[in-house]
């Protein structure tokens, strides 16, 4: 028997979708799902008919008119009048089946077209994947073939394929990247998987977007403030010129110059020097060979020439940006990507592990034509790994050449720099846009100094 414990008033928690003369088959299900709930869609499919019975045809009426009440509570206030010359729940049921229920062949048509349609714009991912998930599950309730048992699975598996398809194919241009290292795995994920992803690069996209919304609005030129957060930190900015605190060495009085003998400036930027190298990449040269030339250089005046000072500076930036205050913290070192260095290279073994014995016979040449020996060998991590390493050098590098031979694409966009596996399409590192630099941010052990970062045996370069 049917439960008797109802309310005659609908759950709106319950039936949360209205009827609006548009959405019959969205309604029908729910509706349909809520009678058989209350085991009470017998009143409607006729399995349950009106009893001969006095005593029981008092009570099959009482639930039949909270059936109704419920039914008309479900609909437009519009749609109501024209229900009044029903009587019974079921009446009413069949003649909204028969005015609003579409023929399969015009209902396919519309979702084929409304499918089509069908385009991320402006939504979420979330609000995108829940518009395109009631499309297709309509569409899939109306086409039906008869096909072998046995067939049934493939045929199951092709059309899920094709939703995927559809769906990667109508997102907005932001998620380019996301898009194609999914479609680049093999196999490519399924849907859920998919979904899963996109979530997470929508949320990296709007912390991209506030970083860098913060980078537009730091101070680059007074690097020894931006660094120190909130007045905290000043007094670990060691200059590498003169090796005091206080300040760096783009702001440093006591620079001397060994070309004009003169004070305020080293000789990398010595105007009277008519020798004044431009090329600011690092290159793995090997002894008696003829060195590699580098895959970009930079030409015009000193205004486009990163010296040392201009790369301390935006590695503060980058650290200020990040709110790295004090020393003793869990932060991380910056390692600039370059197109032109041959080698991952770093002046700083602390920021390694499983640091080894370098056993080759290779040098690093610095953009002033002379050679630093590489002393050891360590990883970053396993996708970051034979990191040479020089006392000499001033920056951290990563060398786009040896990922991409270690199977990693590299993809650089206003946004900033992102470091994907080709094989899994995981993204294995990211970094921001910082003035023309991109730079990489790794873990580095706690003990680490943020003077330790930033100073040290460091080179003119």
């Amino acid at each position: 028997m049917a439960n008797e414990n109802f309310s005659g008033r609908i759950p709106t928690e319950t039936l949360a979708i209205k009827f609006t003369g548009k959405n019959y088959a969205t309604w029908e299900f729910q509706f349909r799902m809520f009678l058989k709930g209350k085991e009470l869609w017998g009143h409607i499919d006729g399995s349950l008919m009106a009893p001969e019975n006095a005593k029981d045809l008092g009570q099959w009426e009482t639930k039949d008119a909270r059936i109704i009440s419920w039914l008309l509570g479900s609909i437009e206030a519009h749609m109501v009048n024209n229900l009044r010359p029903f009587n019974t729940a079921k009446e009413m049921w069949d003649y909204l089946k028969r005015i609003y229920h579409q023929d399969n062949t015009a209902r396919r048509f519309q979702l084929e077209l409304e499918i089509g349609n069908l385009s991320q714009g402006d939504l979420s991912i979330e609000q995108y994947y829940s518009g395109f998930l009631n499309l297709w599950g309509e569409y899939s309730n109306i086409i039906y073939s008869k096909v072998p048992k046995e067939a049934l699975a493939s045929i199951q598996a092709i059309h899920e394929v094709s939703k995927r398809d559809q769906f990667l194919m109508k997102l907005r241009s932001d998620f380019d990247v996301a898009r194609a290292g999914l479609l680049n795995r093999n196999p490519v994920p399924s849907l859920d998987i998919c979904l899963g992803e996109l979530l997470c690069e929508e949320q990296r996209l709007a912390t991209q977007a506030v970083l860098g919304a913060s980078l537009e609005k730091s101070t680059v030129i007074n690097v020894a403030y931006a660094a120190q957060g909130r007045n905290r930190g000043k007094d670990q900015l060691q200059c590498y010129s003169c090796k005091e605190f206080g300040h760096i060495a783009r702001n440093c009085s006591k620079k001397f110059c060994n070309y004009c003998k003169q004070h305020g400036h080293i000789i990398k930027e010595c105007p009277t020097r008519p020798e004044n190298r431009r090329t600011q990449a690092f290159q793995a040269t090997i002894p008696n060979l003829n060195v590699i030339g580098p895959t970009s250089t930079v030409t015009g005046t000193n205004q486009s020439v990163l010296t040392p000072e201009m790369v301390q500076q935006m590695i503060l930036t980058t650290f200020s940006t990040l709110t790295l205050q004090g020393q003793g913290m869990n932060i991380s070192s910056s390692w600039i990507v370059d197109s032109g260095a041959s080698n991952h290279m770093t002046g700083s073994p602390d920021l390694l592990h499983n640091v080894r014995q370098y056993n080759g016979s290779q040098n690093i040449q610095i953009a002033n034509g002379s050679n630093l020996p590489i002393t050891a060998i360590g990883d970053i991590r396993s996708s970051f790994s034979h990191v040479f390493i020089s006392p000499g050098l001033s920056t951290n590098l990563i060398s786009v050449g040896q990922m991409v031979d270690n199977h990693c694409d590299v993809h650089f966009s206003r946004d900033g720099c992102i470091v994907q596996d080709q094989v899994s399409g995981q993204v294995i590192a990211k970094g921001p846009k910082v003035g023309r630099l991109f730079p990489l941010q790794f873990s580095v052990p706690r003990n680490l100094s943020f003077s330790s970062i930033v100073t040290a045996n460091k080179a003119d370069i």
